[in-house]
């Protein structure tokens, strides 16, 4: 009589050991999985921001540009000359787009 307690006993704690290791298992898959779909949205958005940070790169050259020619000497006299109606010295204006006569 012993000895089926104790082979029930053995039983019993193999049985419990078992669910044990299995719940351990699908615990750790689904630690598993969730962090794989925690890695994939973080790659996701690492691509989305690598992408706008080209675009901004690329509006901050073109802009760098025009602020170069904005400061140019060519920039400055069109400028001059056709919105403040500004001539050198000297210059005389034939039909200025102003002339009222």
């Amino acid at each position: 009589m012993k000895n089926t307690e104790k082979n029930n006993n053995n039983s019993s704690v193999a049985k419990l050991i078992g669910a044990a290791l299995a719940l351990l298992f699908v615990l750790l898959v689904v630690a598993l999985i969730v962090n794989l779909v925690r890695l994939s949205a973080a790659n996701d958005r690492k691509e989305a921001l690598e992408a706008q940070s080209a675009k901004l790169d690329r509006l901050i050259d073109k802009n760098e540009n025009m602020i170069e020619y904005c400061s140019s000497t060519e920039f400055i006299e069109e400028y001059a000359r056709e919105y403040l109606d500004m001539v050198y010295r000297g210059e005389t204006v034939i039909g200025g787009k102003n002339e009222e006569d």
